[in-house]
């Protein structure tokens, strides 16, 4: 019995010697923070004392890159390199949409990745443990069908951008200091984010490193034996009541530097495909 489903325990035969195993599914488990736990129970027998256990799910490095310092002007579109951050000083030298490194480790059909920032900041005293910044990961997952190219809510679409070299995403995932969402591409239009996906990803905040962790479990990403082939691409922006607005001139809450229904990306990664 697995975190008290009794429902979905396997039956277990002992044998001569009073011996039995099981397989124990951790697709679903998201996060070595999270304790779980397991026991054993029979007829007319009291229930075992529980064994407890965490779950790690992503272990092997599959993909990095570095992100230039200061290439955080807009990353996409006929104005990019013109984007500013809002005149707001929360915003200032901290340069929290600053993207500058991309990890990602896999293990089995489970995924974390490691995205390091310029600043993180807690200014607003954020649920998630950072704020002033908002991250939209795309992922194309191997041996599915097509996927979407639109970015939802962003302005934009993927097909648009050479330099993403014919990508679509299969999994897209949205957090910042309030939110954390997961969407499938079905269903996903500029207005629409798609179908949502359960369970989320783990999120954890290495503060002194500037680095936030996203962790993905199997069960999220199709129950996959491998990624291998996968791609990832992630964006920076930010988020108040949906996507930060933009326009030509900054605001003391807008981005500045494009017209209103430009790319909402700040900065973005290269594609880091997984092996």
């Amino acid at each position: 019995v697995v975190d008290g489903q009794l429902a979905g325990a396997p039956p277990l035969q002992p044998d001569a010697r009073g011996r039995f195993s099981a397989r124990v599914d951790t697709s679903a488990m998201v996060g070595p923070a999270a304790q779980h736990q397991l026991s054993v129970w029979a007829e007319d027998a009291p229930a075992a004392v529980p064994l407890r256990f965490r779950v790690d799910p992503a272990g092997t490095l599959a993909a990095r890159a570095d992100d230039p310092a200061g290439d955080d002007r807009g990353a996409l579109g006929p104005h990019a390199g013109r984007y500013q951050y809002p005149t707001d000083p929360s915003w200032g030298a901290n340069r929290q949409m600053d993207l500058r490194a991309v990890a990602v480790h896999t293990a089995g059909g489970a995924l974390r990745i490691d995205i390091g920032l310029h600043r993180l900041t807690t200014l607003w005293h954020p649920a998630n443990g950072f704020d002033h910044v908002h991250l939209t990961v795309f992922i194309a997952l191997p041996g599915e069908g097509p996927g979407a190219t639109v970015m939802p809510l962003q302005d934009g679409a993927l097909q648009d951008f050479p330099e993403l070299n014919g990508m679509t995403w299969h999994r897209r995932l949205r957090g910042g200091g309030w939110s954390n969402a997961l969407f499938s591409h079905e269903g996903a239009d500029a207005t629409r984010e798609g179908t949502p996906v359960a369970p989320g990803a783990a999120l954890r905040v290495d503060a002194a490193r500037h680095t936030r962790s996203l962790t993905l479990p199997a069960a999220a990403l199709g129950r996959k034996a491998s990624l291998a082939g996968a791609r990832v691409w992630v964006t920076t922006w930010d988020y108040d009541g949906g996507y930060r607005a933009l326009a030509p001139e900054p605001g003391a809450f807008a981005m500045g530097g494009a017209p209103a229904g430009s790319p909402k990306v700040m900065d973005a990664s290269a594609v880091l495909r997984l092996r």
